[in-house]
């Protein structure tokens, strides 16, 4: 295979569709420019740049402290950029309040899990369905009011997501109460709940057996081939990423280092000294 691309600066990839079953609309899913963050002076990611079709998944890759979540925060409006732009469907989101970036159609989950740990693996899918269903929260939650009907259509909804999750036996358990993998079902449930066209998933996988990750690629899979959603997967677990993912992004210290398919990253010898601080040396997949 041939090496993967270093990518040079200001240079804006449009990769090739071919074989991937997803078309070019003239207007890209999103689009990313120039897109860089600072903490306290200290570079945490610069100048990236993104072109993401329609149905498109991208891997993003790197050692720790290369920039992924601060990618994921700032594509989910957590944090804004110190320089360049983001933009949806055409349409400029890097000013926009986080809040409002789910209405939009993306959605995101969490490197460390944040579920409301007081609530059922139920409730915490039907809060992110209030989004785009706002009736009074309490009534949607407790069935208070006049809102019985939509209660009922909510629940047999989020109940649904947890099914397609296989996790509908542990709905009423309060989510503190469930296992870490279990957890992060939901999470991603909850995320699903907001009915995405791009979702933004921040280690998925962390923390999990290999069994547990193995099982979760696969159900990704699955609701990728169900939903055609896009996928940006952030990620160290390489052999899960190269599974899942037909493009990567490779990150070193804020930077993007190189893009290709799987088989090109693994034979780039950048990629190899970036993850393991030597190119020769084997075992980066």
């Amino acid at each position: 295979m041939g090496s993967a691309s270093v990518v040079p600066p200001h240079t804006v990839g449009n990769p090739s569709q071919e074989g991937t079953g997803v078309l070019s609309p003239s207007i890209p899913l999103l689009e990313v420019e120039g897109l860089t963050k600072r903490f306290q002076g200290v570079v945490a990611l610069r100048d990236y740049r993104l072109i993401l079709q329609e149905g498109e998944i991208l891997g993003v890759i790197g050692p720790n402290g290369a920039g992924k979540t601060t990618l994921i925060n700032l594509l989910s409006g957590f944090i804004r950029p110190d320089g360049g732009r983001v933009r949806f469907r055409g349409r400029d989101l890097t000013r926009l309040p986080a809040h409002r970036i789910p209405k939009l159609g993306i959605a995101r989950t969490f490197q460390n899990i944040r579920l409301f740990p007081s609530l059922t693996a139920l409730e915490n899918v039907m809060v992110a369905m209030t989004i785009h269903h706002p009736p009074d929260v309490l009534s949607t939650l407790f069935s208070f009011g006049p809102g019985h009907r939509r209660v009922r259509e909510l629940r047999e909804r989020a109940m649904a997501l947890l099914e397609q999750m296989g996790i509908a036996h542990l709905a009423h358990r309060p989510s503190s109460a469930l296992s870490y993998g279990d957890q992060r079902r939901v999470e991603i449930a909850r995320a699903l709940a907001l009915e995405p066209s791009l979702l933004l998933l921040d280690e998925p996988t962390a923390g999990l057996h290999p069994e547990e990750s193995e099982a979760l690629i696969d159900l990704l899979s699955q609701l990728h081939r169900e939903r055609r959603m896009a996928i940006v997967m952030v990620a160290h677990d390489m052999p899960v990423v190269m599974r899942f993912c037909p493009r990567l992004h490779v990150l070193s210290s804020g930077t993007l280092l190189a893009e290709g398919t799987p088989e090109e990253i693994r034979d780039n010898p950048l990629v190899l000294e970036a993850f393991l601080g030597r190119s020769g040396r084997s075992g980066a997949a």
